[in-house]
């Protein structure tokens, strides 16, 4: 059962990864057509936010979750959601 779960968690990274990746690349097309210069640090943003979110979910599945990388991954998080609310502020 327990191989069943870490498959499903992995299945389910790779799902979020590829639609975030997907959301950043349409960010990043849209800055290349306006030249809007808060849609770089938004597509950034979203890129720590979303790399931050599946941090631990992929050490979880390889057995190397370590209190570090959760710390890490909450430090991506903050980055990106401070980065996200830097390009609408601004």
């Amino acid at each position: 059962m327990y191989d069943y779960y870490q498959t499903l968690t992995l299945i389910l990274a790779v799902i979020y990864l590829m639609i975030g990746g997907g959301f950043i690349i349409y960010i990043y097309d849209a800055y290349k057509r306006t030249k809007q210069k808060f849609m770089i640090y938004l597509s950034v943003g979203f890129f720590f936010l979303i790399i931050g979110a599946v941090l631990p979910i992929l050490s979880y599945t390889v057995a190397i979750l370590d209190k570090s990388l959760v710390v890490a991954a909450i430090l991506l998080q903050i980055a990106g959601l401070s980065t996200i609310f830097y390009s609408v502020v601004k």
